[in-house]
């Protein structure tokens, strides 16, 4: 129970970072004067960083160990925000994006490994709440900051306070998680991993899900101002509402997941996800933004509990790669497809969204059938 209570607290550290390039895009840009699109190379940059040091992460844990990694990698992110709200030239804001996504990468890796094989279903779901949850603290904070008229720098600078606190907290319990996660029988070859359709289906899902998520957090904002006509607080105040949803639906949902099936759980809620991003794209205004929240709750689970699964329907030896992958393909994920969403007008941004949703539902449906 206390590394799972320290896993709950990582995520949420995790989380603040990752929605502030697109919350804070409207207002950040006019500062440096980017278009619009130059939205996605941030969103590259992180997705970049977070990539490479995944593919590192093994060798971070067997060093550092799970602790070690944990506050190292708050620190790293920590630091990115801090040199983030001094305003640096646009050079170096894109490296610090760089910096952000090397301080998820490893701990995001590794965390999911240790929690696929030691979790039940119901605790990854919340503890990819917990994400979700820092997800929703930031655009909240930035919300409240630039409402009561503070710059976007003042928000980098709560962010990376909170940040480095979290950081030195692990720092000082890092002997609580011992050494590295023990290795859990001989596992198989890489090349094997990627031989496995089933194991290639999941990553492919992986990779679409995190555009959905994560291009539908990003861009929502810009959406709402430039093509809908929204005052950028109210935009921020959605994106929040996108976050928190996501939060509230693994905590909600991991109570069902056990009871219901995760299969079963998985299919129900990626056919609400594809209707909702429709709702999202096509829905008049007020209803749009109702269906952005059940788009969140519906994508909630998904991640978790296809995540959970992946030893039971792979089994371990292929797993101990095949998890790594989807962590790899979800980050590319992440940072590609919204960044490719960027070179589309703002207004059809939403209708590509429901395309990837669509996707996403076929591909779900043919890995829990």
């Amino acid at each position: 129970m206390p590394l799972l209570a320290l896993a709950y607290i990582a995520f949420i550290g995790l989380g603040l970072p990752d929605p502030l390039p697109g919350t804070l895009w409207p207002v950040l840009r006019l500062d440096y004067g980017r278009p619009e699109a130059a939205l996605g190379l941030l969103l590259l940059a992180v997705s970049g960083g977070t990539m490479a040091a995944s593919l590192l992460a093994g060798r971070a844990i067997a060093r550092l160990g799970i602790g070690g990694v944990l506050a190292g990698s708050l620190g790293l992110t920590a630091i990115a925000a801090l040199a983030a709200a001094t305003a640096p030239p646009w050079g170096l804001l894109v490296a610090l994006a760089l910096l952000s996504g090397l301080g998820a990468g490893a701990v995001d890796a590794a965390m999911n490994l240790f929690a696929a094989a030691r979790f039940a279903p119901r605790h990854l779901n919340w503890m990819h709440a917990c994400w979700g949850i820092g997800a929703t603290l930031s655009p909240a904070i930035a919300t409240l900051l630039l409402a009561g008229g503070a710059s976007w720098r003042h928000v980098y600078l709560v962010i990376g306070l909170l940040l480095g606190a979290l950081a030195l907290a692990f720092a000082a319990t890092r002997q609580c998680w011992g050494g590295p996660v023990e290795d859990r029988g001989p596992p198989a070859s890489m090349g094997a991993a990627l031989r496995s359709a089933m194991a290639r289906r999941q990553v492919l899902a992986f990779f679409v899900y995190c555009g959905v998520e994560a291009g539908t957090g990003q861009w929502l904002a810009t959406i709402l101002v430039a093509a809908r006509g929204a005052d950028p607080a109210l935009a921020g105040a959605a994106t929040a509402l996108f976050w928190g949803a996501l939060a509230a639906g693994r905590v909600g949902l991991g109570f069902l997941v056990d009871r219901i099936g995760p299969d079963r759980m998985l299919r129900i809620a990626v056919l609400v996800a594809a209707v909702a991003s429709a709702g999202f794209a096509f829905a008049p205004p007020g209803l749009d933004l109702v269906s952005v929240g059940l788009l969140a709750v519906a994508l909630a689970p998904l991640y978790p509990t296809l995540m959970a699964r992946t030893p039971a329907r792979l089994g371990g030896a292929l797993a101990v790669h095949a998890v790594g992958f989807q962590v790899a393909a979800a980050t590319l994920g992440a940072g590609l497809l919204p960044a490719l969403l960027g070179l589309a007008p703002v207004a059809l941004v939403p209708v590509l969204l429901a395309g990837l949703a669509l996707l996403l539902l076929w591909l779900v449906r043919r890995i829990a059938a």
